[in-house]
Order: C-alpha cells, then sequence, then structure tokens
C-alpha cells in the first residue's frame, strides 16, 4: 500500500482550522519552554503539578486568558485567523493538563504535526511563553510549579518554532 493512500483528506476549510488550533498549541508550549530554561526548579511536595496549578479548572482558566490574549496581539494574532477559538482553548487545556500530570487526555496531534505548516517564528514562541508565564503568575501558582510546568513544556519548541 502506498503511504499517499494512508492521508487523510481535509477540506481546505478544515485543514486551515487545524493549522490554526495547532500553531496556538505550539506557540503557547514553545513560550512555556523559553521561559522554563530560564529558571528551572521542582515544584516540591507530595501535591500534583496540575493541583499547585490550581487543578483542572485554574489551568482551563490560565490557558484561556493565554490564548485571549496571544490571539488578539499584532505580533502573533496572523496564527489564528479563522480558528475556532472554543475548540483551541479546549485542546491547549487538555494539553498543558496533561502535561501537569492532571486527568485530562489528549487526543490532538502532536507539537510537530499541528505546527508543521504555520512557519511559526522563535519571537512569536516567546511571546507566547512570556504571556503564558504572566497568566501563571496572575492565578498566583506557585513559582516551583509554574517553572515545573515551563520546563516540562520547553522541548515543544523544536518541533514547534520552524522560522528565526
Amino acid at each position: 500500500m502506498k503511504y499517499s493512500a494512508l492521508r487523510i483528506q481535509l477540506t481546505p476549510e478544515r485543514k486551515r482550522n487545524l493549522i490554526t488550533l495547532v500553531v496556538g498549541l505550539a506557540i503557547s508550549w514553545a513560550l512555556a519552554s523559553l521561559m522554563a530554561c530560564a529558571s528551572p526548579t521542582k515544584t516540591g511536595g507530595a501535591t500534583a503539578l496540575y493541583q499547585q496549578l490550581g487543578g483542572v479548572q485554574g489551568i482551563t482558566a490560565i490557558t484561556d486568558r493565554t490564548m485571549d490574549r496571544v490571539s488578539t496581539d499584532p505580533r502573533t494574532q496572523r496564527s489564528f485567523a479563522n480558528v475556532k477559538m472554543k475548540a483551541l482553548k479546549e485542546s491547549v487545556a487538555t494539553y498543558v493538563c496533561k502535561v501537569a500530570d492532571g486527568p485530562c487526555v489528549y487526543e490532538g496531534e502532536t507539537m510537530r504535526n499541528s505546527h508543521a505548516d504555520l512557519g511559526i517564528t522563535g519571537a512569536e514562541f516567546d511571546l507566547m511563553v512570556e504571556i503564558l508565564r504572566d497568566e501563571i503568575n496572575r492565578a498566583k501558582a506557585p513559582t516551583g510549579a509554574k517553572n515545573e510546568l515551563l520546563k516540562r513544556l520547553a522541548p515543544t519548541r523544536r518541533d514547534i518554532v520552524k522560522r528565526s
């Protein structure tokens, strides 16, 4: 069987929506990755990381505010044109919840696949990390939890950033 026979055919609109979703995720995780490298620390204690971030509800609030800001910022908004923000926000929250060892099950694409054709720049990724860090601070999550999450998200940078 040829490899091309295994491909799923998407309408141009669905492909664009999928790409936008992936770009948003990639930007978020790439920025988080950069910030994590700056101050990696352990979260300490027996409390699960996702609980330190406010549980599923806290993580959702952090990621929703992050996506609201990056989708309207002139420096990153190009990646969110014609994106169904509700679905993107749900996907980002689920991904972060999973990364933070929460009870969520992420079934989306890999960061590499979802951001492959988006041309995300290092500057866009860095801005997303900066905004994510701001929103974690705004939620008053412990510094160790913030740093641990950013450290866990940091490796996604190599899969998301495609342009310098």
